[in-house]
């Protein structure tokens, strides 16, 4: 069964979706916010999911991630696109690449608009 939970940030007007895999535990988390941290681990926890990765649809200045913090925490990698230029990141990402979490997958596609390393 999937779990998947839409998260908001009013602050920053940001969404951040939680997807698990209910059979194994694996659990990512796409577009953490850093002060929502807190929020956010104590979801996956309540829910008993394992998170294996964060994953961000881009980055820039007004879009501060929770990931660094999440990663120092729990121990999940953190993910980007290639095009995005940031450094320190686990995996970067390109076009067609697979994101596994359990027996779930998401497939990677590269969507540059708002910045130069989106992707959806």
């Amino acid at each position: 069964m999937l779990v998947f939970r839409q998260l908001f940030d009013s602050q920053s007007s940001t969404y951040t979706y939680l997807l698990g895999d209910r059979r194994n535990g694996d659990a990512i988390l796409i577009d953490p916010v850093f002060e929502q941290v807190r929020r956010d681990a104590a979801l996956i926890d309540e829910l008993g999911l394992r998170l294996v990765a964060t994953l961000e649809t881009h980055v820039h200045a007004d879009h501060v991630t929770g990931a660094w913090l999440l990663k120092h925490r729990v121990g999940s990698r953190i993910m980007l696109s290639a095009a995005s230029g940031a450094e320190g990141a686990d995996r970067y990402l390109v076009q067609d690449d697979v994101i596994a979490f359990g027996a779930r997958r998401l497939l990677v596609r590269l969507t540059p608009g708002h910045t130069k390393g989106c992707l959806t």
